[in-house]
């Protein structure tokens, strides 16, 4: 490589090197997300958890109970709503609404694996992961039950008139006066909150400010306090 190239190389990484670690934050991400897809995927029906092709679902079982029991006391018990009902353990309606079945994909188990692969290969002190990755997860999952507790509120009323023009466009379908129609379009716009609004909330929002919080308030006040002391500081480290 002549010299011309290696200058405007190293002008380019000189530029780059302010937005390393929200770049290193976002290639972790990608790298997560690659590996999830080419390892993990569902069976005919979403309720099916094949990992390598392994059947695990059974694996999800326990995960699947609590979390609809912890949105039914939400629900219930912290937000009075006592017509909010669960049947087998694990099917949560309002009267006059649809059912929702919390399974493996509702539990937040993707984000939990995705948040702890990110932080381990991230920059900062080892010792310090030890304690926010666990209170990160718990964090994790309370949003997670009051995600699903807000969404099961939205859809406690149907879908309002002017979502209909709206889903005809957005799912490429026609609006008849039946009653299947009414329930395909009542599970499309129970669908707008569970997978679109509110699940990158969930991975844009709760996992980048958790990634935001460990950058700011102990990675790099680490770093600071390290750098004033360099002998003194026995902890493990990858910066």
């Amino acid at each position: 490589m002549n010299n011309n190239g290696k200058y405007y190389i190293n002008i380019f990484t000189n530029k780059l090197k302010p937005f390393k670690d929200i770049i290193w934050f976002l290639c972790l991400f990608l790298i997560f997300e690659f590996i999830w897809k080419l390892c993990v995927h569902q069976g005919e029906d979403e309720r099916i958890l094949l990992v390598l092709g392994k059947d695990l679902t059974s694996y999800t079982e326990g995960m699947n109970l609590w979390t609809a029991d912890a949105v039914y006391r939400v629900v219930h018990d912290l937000f009075g709503y006592h017509d909010f009902k669960i049947i087998n353990g694990y099917t949560l309606y309002f009267e006059n609404s649809i059912p929702v079945d919390i399974i493996w994909g509702c539990t937040g188990l993707k984000q939990l694996f995705m948040f702890t692969f990110i932080l381990t290969f991230y920059f900062g002190p080892v010792k310090k992961k030890l304690w926010y990755i666990p209170m990160s997860l718990v964090i994790l999952l309370l949003i997670n039950i009051l995600r699903l507790a807000i969404i099961l509120i939205i859809i406690r009323n149907p879908f309002p008139e002017w979502f209909i023009p709206v889903n005809e466009w957005y799912n490429n379908c026609q609006w008849v006066n039946t009653k299947e129609c009414y329930l395909k379009f009542y599970e499309d716009w129970f669908n707008v909150f569970h997978r679109d609004v509110f699940v990158w909330i969930y991975y844009d929002g709760v996992i980048f400010v958790l990634w935001l919080i460990w950058e700011e308030r102990i990675r790099k006040p680490y770093l600071r306090l390290i750098n004033k002391a360099p002998e003194t500081s026995g902890d493990s480290q990858n910066t």
